[in-house]
């Protein structure tokens, strides 16, 4: 674990490992009921933006009351924890047309960023992405 101190504060982050592929900021302050803490955890964003999110930590630290924390995450991490719990209850408690819908939406997205963008390793994730739904199949 790294802690990099700022003029007031300090972020506390880990250095990537070769497997991680998600990154998130999480900011810590005052929780609903009075004396208490919440951490408001900021959208996930693929590892590559690590160093991005870290100099942004560093550079909002001193305006925070207290740490910053900047975590890269792998697929155990993601998957293997309570941390996309509500995701997955909020899926599994949808009807049959809520999850059409939802693999709709997401099959679209996934063709978009196909096609849209630049990055070909980007577009590889969203291939494997629709051969997983099974919207594309190897001839």
């Amino acid at each position: 674990m790294t802690t990099i101190t700022t003029q007031r504060n300090t972020v506390i982050t880990e250095a990537p490992e070769p497997d991680d592929v998600m990154v998130e900021v999480i900011l810590f302050g005052e929780g609903d009921t009075p004396g208490t803490v919440c951490a408001r955890k900021l959208r996930h964003l693929p590892i590559k933006h690590y160093q991005e999110c870290l100099d942004w930590a560093v550079a909002i630290a001193d305006q925070m009351a207290r740490p910053v924390y900047v975590v890269p995450l792998n697929h155990n991490d993601i998957f293997r924890t309570k941390r996309w719990d509500p995701y997955r209850e909020a899926i599994a408690g949808m009807d049959h047309q809520e999850r059409g819908e939802l693999r709709r939406m997401i099959v679209t997205t996934a063709a978009e960023v196909m096609r849209d963008s630049d990055d070909p390793e980007i577009r590889a994730d969203m291939f494997h992405v629709l051969r997983q739904l099974k919207v594309t199949y190897e001839s």
